[in-house]
C-alpha cells in the first residue's frame, strides 16, 4: 500500500479544514458539558445524541485522512495505484452513511432540546415527533441508497463485474433536498413559540437568531449537493476531495451550532469581554446618571447666623438595620437632640497671654 503526501493544495486543504472544524466542535462539546457542570446537571438524552455525533464526527474525519494518505485522493487516477483506488471506492460506502446518522443525531438532539425548554406545549410535542420521525426516515432512506444502490454491493469498487448502478446523481438530488426539508422542518419549529414569549420585540429576534443559525448548515447542504455532483467515477480520486470536505463540515458545523444555545456560560469564562461588554457600558451609563450618594447630616457643623455652631444629631434605640440609623425604625424608639454650642473670642488683652483663646459654652436643647 503506496502512502500518498498530503502536498498540494487539493490534498491538504480540505483537510487542514475539516481537522480545524473538528477541534472546533470537541470544544463546543466540552463548553457545553462546563454549562451543564455550572448548573448541576447530568447527562441528558441530548447530550447522549451530541456526544454520538461527535464520535461519528471523528470517524468521518479518519476516512477522510485515509483516502487522502492511503487512497489517494486529490489526485488524477493515473497517478494513484489500482488498489488504492479500490480502497477509496470502499471507503466512501460507510463513509455517506455516516454523514446521514451523524446528522439524525444531532437533529434529534436540537429537538429533545426544543421539548424541554417549550414544554408543556401539546403543539411543540407534536411538531417534535413528526419532525423526529422525518428526520429517522431520511436517515434510513441515505443508509438504504448507500448500500443498495448497486447491485451487486462488490460492484460500487470493481466494474468488472456484472452488476447495476443507479443514477447517482439522482439519489444524490433527492437525499440533499430531503436534508434540506427536515433542516427547515428543525428551524423554523421554535419560531411560533419564541414569538409568543413575553419580552421585547429586538430580544425576540435576537433569540430567534440564535436558534437559526443552523440555516448555514443548510446553506453548506446546498454547497455540498453541487460538489456531489461534480464527481465523475471516471476519476474518482480527484473529483473528491470537495465531497468528502463538505461532507465531514457539515456534521461538525451542526454539532456547534446545537452547542451555542448552552454555551454561554463557557463564553463568558473563556472571553468575558465579548459577553459583558454591552452590559458594562450600560452600567457606566446608569452610573454617571446616579454617580452620588446621600451624606449624612450627622457630624455636620452649621454655622448659625448669631456665630455660634449647631450640630444635630439623631439617635436610635432599637433599630434592626441600617436604615434604622437613618431615622426610619420602625420597631424602634428615635429619640431626637440638638446641641448648640457658642463660643468667644478673648484677645490677649483680656488673658494677659501672647495668643487668642477661644471658651465655649455647651447647652443641650
Amino acid at each position: 500500500m503506496t502512502i500518498y503526501a498530503a502536498d498540494t493544495p487539493e490534498t491538504l486543504n480540505p483537510l487542514i479544514v475539516t481537522t480545524f472544524f473538528g477541534a472546533v466542535a470537541l470544544l463546543s462539546c466540552i463548553g457545553r458539558l462546563y454549562a451543564l457542570k455550572k448548573r448541576n446537571q447530568s447527562f441528558r438524552e441530548e447530550e447522549y445524541c451530541i456526544a454520538t455525533a461527535l464520535i461519528l464526527t471523528y470517524v468521518s474525519l479518519g476516512i477522510q485522512w485515509a483516502c487522502v494518505v492511503y487512497g489517494g485522493t486529490g489526485r488524477h487516477i493515473a497517478d494513484v495505484d489500482m488498489p488504492d483506488v479500490v480502497l477509496t471506492l470502499k471507503l466512501i460506502l460507510p463513509f455517506e452513511a455516516l454523514y446521514g446518522l451523524t446528522l439524525m443525531f444531532v437533529k434529534l438532539a436540537v429537538l429533545r432540546f426544543y421539548s424541554r425548554i417549550f414544554a408543556p406545549s401539546a403543539w411543540v410535542t407534536w411538531s417534535v415527533r413528526v419532525t423526529a420521525a422525518a428526520v429517522v426516515m431520511w436517515m434510513v432512506s441515505v443508509v438504504l441508497e448507500t448500500f443498495l444502490l448497486c447491485r451487486p454491493l462488490a460492484f460500487n469498487w470493481d466494474t468488472t463485474i456484472d452488476g447495476v448502478c443507479g443514477d447517482r446523481n439522482a439519489v444524490f438530488v433527492i437525499a440533499g433536498v430531503t436534508n434540506m426539508v427536515t433542516d427547515f422542518m428543525v428551524l423554523l419549529l421554535p419560531v411560533p413559540c419564541i414569538w409568543k414569549l413575553q419580552m421585547p420585540v429586538g430580544q425576540k429576534i435576537g433569540l430567534l437568531l440564535v436558534f437559526c443559525m443552523g440555516i448555514l448548515i443548510t446553506a453548506i447542504s446546498i454547497v455540498r449537493l453541487q460538489s456531489l455532483m461534480v464527481i465523475s467515477f471516471e476519476d474518482p480520486t480527484w473529483t473528491l476531495p470537495m465531497g468528502l470536505l463538505w461532507t465531514v463540515l457539515e456534521p461538525e458545523l451542526a454539532i456547534i451550532n446545537a452547542n451555542l444555545p448552552l454555551m454561554r456560560r463557557f463564553f463568558a469564562k473563556i472571553i468575558p469581554k465579548m459577553l459583558s461588554f454591552s452590559r458594562s457600558k450600560s452600567s457606566v451609563q446608569r452610573s454617571k446618571k446616579n454617580d452620588f450618594e446621600k451624606l449624612s447630616d450627622n457630624g455636620i457643623l452649621l454655622r448659625t447666623i448669631g456665630g455660634g455652631f449647631v450640630q444635630r444629631n439623631n439617635v436610635v434605640v432599637g433599630a434592626e438595620n441600617y436604615k434604622a440609623s437613618e431615622g426610619s425604625s420602625t420597631t424602634g424608639i428615635i429619640q431626637e437632640r440638638s446641641i448648640r454650642v457658642d463660643y468667644d473670642n478673648i484677645s490677649d488683652e483680656d488673658t494677659g497671654s501672647d495668643h487668642n483663646d477661644r471658651r465655649a459654652r455647651v447647652s443641650v436643647v
